[in-house]
């Protein structure tokens, strides 16, 4: 009935069965739906006769999802707060009503279960074994939210590659029909690991310090993620201030930077200040949000929380790109190239990592 050779529709039933609702036999009897005729022709057409990757056609057919809406806590450098703010959003997240659902991304250096006093009843390491499914693995985590756990120290988990992040992928995007919002707290830097996981998310949450070499890491991830082409509106959430000012210096500096080389820039999502009682809630495994739901970082993670809630597939708001003055001096070559780094003046006040 379709016309397809019966062995390339068992390959894109296994490649692509997350957008079947009826897969299998089905798939190569008279009884399928003429919507999903369609799909597997676009795909067939895509791959065969096109010569498309299916790492591309999956990815732009996921983007076309509504619903879910998937939300990625990364950053450049490590030791950020990067963790502690993807749970305390998330917990806010919850409050708000959404079905949130936490996945520790950090591969083999999970963390997430530690500093959200979780038991996990799996961990992602099960998922890729093909030992549990990931409904099975969920946890119960603090403030109602759902916690796909990360395993910690294990050298095979931070080494599955690309085909496994893929499998893990696709759980994801099953798992996506029971929630309002994924985060996904992705390891440091810019491995295909964590690019994988950039890719798929409608918001990525840049998590940065004052300090020099957070921010200059910070900004390759911004880098790698527009000149990927990635979909993802990019938010710079600046951690560790003194204050509201030192937090704007940051931003300011790192999204001149990102105008001149990249002609675009991030959304400012916030900043959060260095405070005591984060590291009060780690060492008791009890998030901010709970434990002091009246500190202003708390406030500021709710804020940014609903600033982040917009429906999937509602662009954010980012800072306009301003043409550059006519009497400015064209860049060099190799930065309109985009292989010169911008140097970024060192803050004042800069914290160490």
């Amino acid at each position: 009935m379709t016309g397809i050779e019966p062995s390339r529709i068992r390959f894109i039933e296994l490649e692509f069965k997350e957008f079947f609702e009826h897969w299998g036999e089905r798939l190569q009897s008279t009884g399928f739906e003429s919507r999903e005729v369609d799909l597997l022709r676009e795909i067939h057409d895509r791959i065969f006769l096109r010569g498309e990757l299916p790492a591309d056609v999956r990815r732009e057919l996921r983007n076309r999802r509504k619903g879910c809406k998937t939300i990625a806590v990364t950053s450049g450098k490590g030791g950020v707060g990067k963790t502690t703010v993807s749970i305390n959003l998330a917990i806010a997240m919850a409050h708000r009503g959404l079905r949130t659902l936490l996945l520790d991304a950090d591969m083999g250096l999970g963390n997430v279960h530690v500093f959200a006093g979780i038991a996990p009843r799996g961990t992602v390491m099960d998922l890729v074994d093909g030992k549990a499914t990931a409904e099975q693995i969920l946890s119960t985590g603090p403030g109602n939210i759902q916690v796909l756990c990360g395993a910690s120290g294990s050298a095979r988990l931070a080494d599955i590659g690309p085909r496994g992040t893929e499998r893990l992928i696709r759980e994801l995007e099953l798992l996506g029909k029971s929630f309002d919002v994924i985060l996904i707290d992705t390891g440091a830097g810019i491995s295909p690991q964590v690019t994988q996981f950039l890719a798929m998310a409608d918001d990525i949450v840049v998590v940065t310090t004052p300090n020099i070499a957070s921010t200059l890491d910070a900004y390759g991830v911004i880098k790698i993620a527009r000149e990927a082409g990635m979909r993802g509106s990019i938010h710079l959430l600046v951690n560790q201030v003194d204050d509201e000012k030192q937090s704007r210096s940051v931003y300011e500096k790192l999204s001149q930077c990102a105008l001149r080389f990249l002609r675009n820039r991030p959304a400012n999502l916030g900043w959060l200040t260095r405070d005591t009682a984060f590291e009060e809630s780690n060492q008791t495994r009890r998030p901010l949000l709970l434990s002091h739901p009246d500190n202003p970082n708390a406030r500021r993670l709710k804020e940014m929380a609903e600033a982040l809630c917009v429906p999937a597939g509602t662009p954010a708001a980012e800072p306009p790109v301003a043409e550059p003055p006519l009497t400015q001096p064209a860049a060099p070559a190799s930065a309109r190239s985009g292989s010169a780094e911008p140097v970024l003046p060192e803050s004042r006040g800069a914290v160490a990592a």
